[in-house]
């Protein structure tokens, strides 16, 4: 009990100097508003595009999908290993490590934040796209994608935390996870309709995390039968995941590597 009233207590705290960073809020929310915006009013004449799974969708249901799971990984990843790594060569790490707060209170924080903020993008992405773009989105797909963000936030903090360890800087940081979010995106069916890219290069992103948690969200919205849910989105990601935990467990440090 005293464990997960810390680790709420520390969730707000994040949460309250998160809203209060201007860039936070656009690189985790009003960017993929943005990109939302531009790209369906782009390729809004095409009509359809051809999504990873091999059928043709909406502009807006692609889009909608891609760029929700794309802010997913740049605000979950991205937001850990910068605030992780900041505390860590600052000190803090250490201090809470020493301090009578149970450790991985600090971490159960940094993970009821992400949840937090990823439903709120979701939410804000799905309202825009049904009342913006007339997007008819079943219920059951809702269900679908929220469940797909939850394992989103899952999967990319445990990949965040596996590589801290090699993260030295805080600006590190803040240039890794931009960088691979964005090209991952390219090669994922995000920014660019999979067909337009070589075989070969699907075929590789179909193993990485970014591109079946886009794959799995357009489909759901895309979708008029069946539950939106893909037993291949929860296999990759929970591998990845989980490889990611057992990875950062072992690597993990509370000291700061710069002194």
């Amino acid at each position: 009990m005293r464990f997960m009233r810390l680790s709420v207590a520390q969730a707000v705290y994040n949460l309250r100097a998160y809203l209060r960073s201007a860039r936070t809020v656009v690189l985790g929310v009003v960017m993929p508003v943005g990109l939302l915006v531009i790209l369906s009013w782009v390729f809004a004449h095409q009509g359809e595009i051809a999504a990873a799974a091999g059928y043709q969708i909406s502009a807006i249901a692609f889009y909608a999908g891609g760029l929700t799971a794309y802010g997913l990984m740049l605000g979950t990843f991205t937001g850990v290993m910068v605030a992780v790594v900041s505390a860590r060569e600052a000190g803090w790490l250490k201090r809470f490590r020493g301090s009578p707060m149970p450790p991985g209170a600090y971490l159960a924080g940094q993970i009821i934040f992400n949840v937090v903020i990823s439903l709120g993008l979701v939410i804000v992405m799905m309202l825009i796209a049904t009342l913006v773009y007339s997007l008819h989105v079943r219920t059951v797909a809702l269900v679908a994608v929220f469940c797909y963000s939850l394992l989103g936030v899952f999967c990319f903090t445990a990949i965040a935390l596996a590589i801290t360890k090699v993260i030295t800087t805080p600006e590190m940081a803040s240039s890794v996870g931009p960088t691979a979010t964005i090209t991952l995106s390219f090669t994922s069916g995000v920014f660019l309709p999979p067909d337009l890219m070589p075989h070969w290069l699907t075929n590789v992103a179909n193993y990485l995390p970014l591109e079946p948690l886009a794959q799995s969200m357009q489909s759901a919205l895309a979708s008029t039968v069946g539950t939106g849910f893909q037993l291949r989105t929860f296999v990759v990601l929970g591998i990845w995941g989980v490889v990611g935990f057992a990875v950062a467990q072992w690597t993990f440090t509370w000291q700061p590597l710069r002194r």
